[in-house]
């Protein structure tokens, strides 16, 4: 189904570093490409605070300072030297050091035509369309969709990939059955034996199974995200966990830390329905296969991991 993109373009671009595991220490987040032999070029943002000088060395004129999560363009790192030329707008400013530079590996492509958001792929000639129930774990909703359901707080929420039956709690003794139709979007509050017990935006509760309901990674537009072209979606998923309580934790420390290019986002958790079991996934995106294959390299040469995957949209 199509999503409309709304927000205007920003160039606010975010970079990923986090392990699928928490064992990875602060000092091997910071680590830059540049540190394991990979200077940059292209798109980047600043990790921290920096100032920008006229020449490649720490005795050159300061020209300006910019702020952590600043975007700009890696131009070229002078051989012997740990200092990167930059632009802003393909206009040379100056130099920065080359550790001061992350790739930025967020979404960058243009607005799709008639100012929409992603779509799935068409399927190739001869080949059967994909059916209505996908059976991907995880998807994204428009801004909208998400902005009416997160008005009542939940932990992680998940939008309907089919029509599924359920029942709101109306009153202690007052029940009322009713469908969630495909694409609604709603909150999880817990889940037991299938079964699911919802915050529906009214403020109200409602149960439901499982079985057609797949996880929120994100709304899209998400604020300060330029619009990407249409086409199948991609997400890093960076850990699993047992409990929501455990990847919020998770979440808050990567954004405290590395990731906090997205401190100011929704919580990036979402459920996983396995069998009779409910697990929590943390992760970012959407990503285009190439970009999502950019963002896991990237963590790897820090020895890090992250996992692939497909994301529904609805």
């Amino acid at each position: 189904m199509r999503r409309r993109a709304a927000l205007p373009r920003i160039a606010l671009l975010a970079v990923l570093f986090l392990a699928a595991s928490l064992a990875a220490s602060p000092a091997a987040w910071a680590q830059s490409p540049v540190a394991t032999g990979a200077p940059l070029t292209g798109e980047v943002i600043l990790n921290r605070d920096i100032e920008v000088r006229i020449g490649p060395n720490e005795d050159a004129r300061i020209v300006m300072t910019l702020k952590q999560g600043k975007a700009l363009n890696a131009l070229g790192t002078p051989r012997g030297t740990y200092w990167t030329e930059v632009a802003i707008g393909g206009q040379p400013i100056g130099y920065v050091p080359a550790d001061s530079l992350d790739p930025a590996l967020m979404v960058t492509g243009r607005p799709a035509v008639g100012g929409e958001g992603p779509r799935p792929a068409r399927p190739a000639a001869g080949k059967p369309a994909e059916p209505a129930t996908s059976g991907r774990t995880a998807a994204v909703v428009p801004r909208e969709a998400w902005d009416k359901a997160a008005q009542v707080p939940a932990q992680g929420y998940v939008v309907a990939a089919k029509p599924v039956g359920a029942t709101e709690f109306l009153s202690n003794k007052k029940r009322r059955g009713f469908t969630l139709r495909k694409g609604d979007v709603v909150g999880v509050i817990s889940v037991a034996s299938g079964q699911a017990t919802l915050a529906l935006p009214a403020g109200t509760r409602a149960t439901a199974p499982v079985d057609g309901l797949v996880g929120v990674v994100a709304p899209y537009p998400l604020p300060g995200m330029p619009p990407i072209e249409p086409g199948m979606l991609y997400a890093a998923k960076l850990g699993e966990y047992v409990s929501y309580g455990e990847g919020l934790r998770a979440w808050q420390e990567f954004t405290a830390g590395p990731g906090s290019a997205y401190r100011d986002l929704p919580p990036m958790v979402w459920p996983v329905f396995k069998g009779a079991r409910t697990l929590y996934d943390i992760g970012v995106g959407p990503f285009t296969r190439l970009q999502v294959d950019t963002a896991c390299g990237t963590l790897a040469q820090r020895g890090l991991d992250c996992t692939v995957i497909e994301l529904d949209t609805f």
